[in-house]
C-alpha cells in the first residue's frame, strides 16, 4: 500500500512512472519502509545492552567490504545524477519548488531515469543504516545526530521518491552522494591503519566538506 492509501491530497496531481511498475516491490510500501524503521529502533534499544557482556568487535575485513562497496554505490548515484541532469544539477536556482516535469516536459526517459535515480538512492539510503550496527558492535557511542540523520533521511527520501519527487531534491540528494563518495574512500584507507596515514592529510578539508 503505498502513500497515496494513507494520504489524500486532492489538489496536488502527479503524472509520470511509479516505481511499483517499474522495480521490485522492495521496500516501497509504507508498512515496509516502516518496518525497517522500527528495526532499526530497535536494534539502537536492545543492541548496546546486548553486547554489554561481550568484548568490542573489530570487523576490519567487513569494514573494508563495507566501505569499498559506499563508495561504488555513491559513484554510481553520481554517475545516475549526471545522467539525469547534466552540468545543469550546479545550476541550483532553476530546481528550486519546480516539479521534475517542469523542465523535462513528460519525456518519459528522462522522468524514467529521475525515478530510477531516486529509487536507488533510497535503497542505499537503507543500507547506510549499517554504520549503526557497526557502531554497536564496536561499542562506539550512538550520538542523536546520528541516528536522527540516518533514520530521518530512510523516512524522508521514501516520502519524496513516492510522492513529491521535486528537482530541488536532487541536488541536495547529489551534495549528500558527493559527500558520502569522499567520506567512504576516506573510512577505506582509514581502515589500513598506519600504513594510510600519510596519504590522509586532506581529513581537514573532509571536516570541512561534511560541515558545508
Amino acid at each position: 500500500m503505498s502513500l497515496y492509501s494513507y494520504l489524500d491530497f486532492p489538489d496536488i496531481k502527479y503524472e509520470g512512472p511509479r516505481i511499483e511498475e517499474h522495480f521490485p516491490n522492495i521496500f516501497t510500501t509504507f508498512s515496509q519502509m516502516a518496518a525497517v524503521l522500527t528495526l532499526y529502533f530497535s536494534m539502537i534499544l536492545i543492541g548496546p545492552s546486548l553486547m554489554k557482556k561481550y568484548s568490542p568487535f573489530r570487523p576490519k575485513r567487513w569494514l573494508l567490504a563495507y566501505n569499498i562497496l559506499q563508495v561504488i554505490c555513491n559513484v554510481f548515484l553520481l554517475y545516475l545524477i549526471f545522467d539525469c541532469c547534466g552540468l545543469g544539477i550546479f545550476r541550483v536556482w532553476n530546481h528550486v519548488c519546480d516539479p521534475v516535469s517542469s523542465s523535462v516536459g513528460f519525456d518519459q526517459q528522462v522522468q524514467f531515469k529521475v525515478l530510477r535515480l531516486m529509487y536507488v538512492y533510497y535503497l542505499i539510503k537503507i543500507f547506510d543504516l549499517i554504520d549503526t550496527v557497526f557502531l554497536i558492535l564496536m561499542k562506539k557511542q550512538l550520538s542523536f545526530l546520528h541516528l536522527f540523520h540516518h533514520s530521518s533521511m530512510v523516512f524522508s527520501i521514501w516520502v519524496t521518491t513516492s510522492f513529491f519527487r521535486e528537482q530541488i531534491g536532487i541536488f541536495f540528494g547529489f551534495m549528500n552522494t558527493l559527500v558520502h563518495a569522499v567520506m567512504y574512500c576516506y573510512y577505506f584507507l582509514s581502515s589500513f591503519g598506519p600504513v594510510a596515514q600519510k596519504y590522509l592529510s586532506w581529513k581537514k578539508h573532509l571536516t570541512s566538506l561534511q560541515m558545508v
